[in-house]
């Protein structure tokens, strides 16, 4: 299994036994592995943080410009050599981020499971 979740949330990941790799464009921990391929391009996130792009266009121009370019062999190969890999990025569950557009991808590209991780107080 492949989660999804958000920094704010690193040490009860952590302590859950999962490893945490940050999918963010810049990554507020230091020591955490870091998938920067899953990252948002500043000329994808400007827009969209300027509102000058909705949430569908960020998600068509996301999907097209950064995930439609990788090597989907080699991506499940990098995502299966990590044990109990958690994505993080900085937004909440609830909220709309990239991360949702990656579980998607990895879902229906590479056939993995991957679900935002439940914590108690979730």
């Amino acid at each position: 299994m492949i989660y999804t979740g958000y920094f704010a949330k690193l040490k009860e990941y952590q302590k859950a036994g999962l490893t945490p790799v940050s999918i963010a464009g810049k990554t507020p921990i230091e020591g955490l592995i870091e998938w920067k391929f899953f990252a948002p391009t500043w000329s994808i996130f400007k827009p969209w943080k300027d509102k000058i792009i909705d949430n569908s266009e960020y998600t068509m121009r996301f999907t097209s410009e950064i995930l439609g370019k990788l090597d989907k062999e080699e991506v499940r190969n990098i995502l299966l050599s990590v044990s109990n890999p958690i994505l993080l990025c900085y937004e909440k569950p609830c909220d709309f981020c990239h991360r949702h557009i990656v579980a998607d991808w990895i879902k229906s590209n590479l056939q993995l499971n991957v679900e935002e991780y439940k914590l108690m107080e979730d």
